[in-house]
C-alpha cells in the first residue's frame, strides 16, 4: 500500500479556502473513485468533493467547521501501487499508480454532460489535474477558436440608432386580430397583406393622432402626413425606408412602393432622404416566420407596430373553440408621448378596422 495526501482542490473563480460542513467518509472507509468525500462551503456555493482515488481512507485532516485554505492537506489515503509514502497530491488529482480525476463538480458535470469519459482524458492543470480546458479538448471544442467579423459601416449605424432609442421608456402591447376578412381583401387585390395593414395604420393615425407623434425638448410634435418607416432586411443589414404621405394613398400604390423601398434597398440604391423622416413604423415580423415580437421604436418616432404570421390558430367565435386565420399585433410606443390606455383605444379601432371586411372595402384602393 503507498500513502497519499489528497489537499484542498481549487475549486475555481478565484476562490482560496472552503468550510468543511460535514465529512462523508470516515476514517478506516474503503472508497471508490470519484466517490464524495466531503462537503465544503465556499463564498460561492456548497460543492461535494470527489476522491481522487480508489482505496482506504488513513486520515481525515479536519472538523466540521474548519476553514481549509487551497493547498492543505485534506484527506491521506491508504492506496494500491507502489510510488513511495507521504507523497502529497495538491490538485486532486493522483500520480503513479492513482487514477486521474476532476477536482471540481463543475468539471465532472461538463464532462457527463459531452459524454467524456474522464479516465481518458488527460489532466494539464496543478498536479495533472483535469481541467475545464481539457475536457473541452478532449471534446474537440476550444472557446479561443472564433471567427471575427470586420463591423460594416451600415451594421455601426444600426448600432447607434438602435443605442440611442434603448434610453427611450418603451412599452409592447399585444393584441391578437382575426384575419379572414384581410387575407380576403388583399387577395381581392392581388397584394401581401403588408399594403393593407399600411393603409389601415394610416386610416387609424386620422383617429388617433398621437400615434404619429414624437417627443422632442420644446414639446410634443404632432405631425399631419403619415410618413411609415418600413423595417427591411438586406444584405448589409436592417434598413427602414420611409413610405411618405401614406394616408394620401391607395392600397395598391402602397404595395407598388414599398416594392420601390425595398429592392432600392437591396440592391444599395437608396437616397439618404429615402431613410429620413419617417413618424410611425412598421416592421412586418411575420414575413420571416415570427408570430410576435417586441419592436424598437425608430429614432424619433413614438410608436412602431409590427405584424406577425398570419396562420390558423384556435380562436373562440360565437363560444365555440374554430380555426380561423390570424395574427399578433404587436404595438411598442414611447411612454412619455402615449400612456396605456391611449394606445389601447387605438390599437382596438385598428384590430377592429382590419377585422371588418367592410370598413377595409371602403379603404383607397
Amino acid at each position: 500500500m503507498a500513502e497519499r495526501v489528497f489537499s484542498m482542490p481549487d475549486l475555481g473563480e478565484g476562490l482560496e479556502e472552503g468550510e468543511i460542513v460535514s465529512w462523508l467518509v470516515a476514517e478506516g472507509d474503503e472508497v471508490a473513485l470519484n466517490q464524495p468525500l466531503v462537503e465544503v462551503e465556499t463564498a460561492k456555493a456548497t460543492v461535494e468533493i470527489p476522491s481522487p482515488f480508489e482505496g482506504r481512507i488513513a486520515r481525515l485532516h479536519g472538523s466540521v467547521g474548519d476553514t481549509h485554505p487551497v493547498g492543505s492537506a485534506l484527506v491521506t489515503f491508504d492506496v494500491a501501487g507502489g510510488g513511495g509514502t507521504g507523497e502529497e497530491e495538491t490538485a486532486g488529482v493522483s500520480t503513479g499508480a492513482a487514477t486521474p480525476a476532476a477536482a471540481t463538480p463543475a468539471v465532472r458535470k461538463l464532462a457527463k454532460d459531452r459524454g467524456i469519459d474522464l479516465s481518458t482524458v488527460t489532466g494539464t492543470g496543478p498536479g495533472g489535474r483535469i481541467t475545464v480546458e481539457d475536457v473541452n479538448a478532449a471534446g474537440g471544442w476550444s472557446p479561443d477558436v472564433v471567427e471575427v467579423e470586420p463591423i460594416s459601416p451600415v451594421r455601426r449605424e444600426i448600432a447607434r440608432r438602435l443605442t440611442e432609442v434603448a434610453a427611450v421608456p418603451q412599452v409592447t402591447t399585444f393584441r391578437t386580430v382575426e384575419c379572414s376578412a384581410l387575407d380576403a381583401f388583399r387577395r381581392e387585390l392581388e397584394v401581401s397583406p403588408l399594403p393593407v395593414f399600411v393603409a389601415a395604420l394610416a386610416r387609424t393615425c386620422a383617429d388617433h393622432p398621437s400615434l404619429n407623434a414624437s417627443w422632442r425638448d420644446d414639446g410634443i410634435h404632432v405631425a399631419r402626413q403619415v410618413h411609415v418607416g418600413i423595417a427591411t432586411d438586406t444584405e448589409r443589414g436592417l434598413m427602414v425606408p420611409v413610405l411618405r404621405d401614406a394616408q394620401t394613398m391607395g392600397v395598391t400604390a402602397i404595395s407598388a412602393a414599398i416594392r420601390d423601398l425595398a429592392r432600392a434597398a437591396r440592391e444599395g440604391h437608396l437616397r439618404p432622404d429615402d431613410l429620413r423622416g419617417s413618424t410611425i413604423g412598421v416592421s412586418n415580423t411575420g414575413s420571416y416566420g415570427s408570430e410576435a415580437g417586441t419592436p424598437l421604436l425608430n429614432p424619433g418616432n413614438a410608436v412602431t407596430v409590427a405584424l406577425g404570421v398570419i396562420q390558423p390558430r384556435a380562436l373562440v367565435v360565437d363560444g365555440e373553440v374554430v380555426a380561423r386565420s390570424a395574427c399578433t399585433l404587436s404595438l411598442t410606443f414611447d411612454h412619455r408621448v402615449l400612456d396605456g390606455a391611449t394606445v389601447g383605444r387605438a390599437l382596438s379601432d385598428l384590430v377592429a378596422l382590419l377585422h371588418d371586411g367592410g370598413r377595409l372595402r371602403d379603404l383607397p384602393r
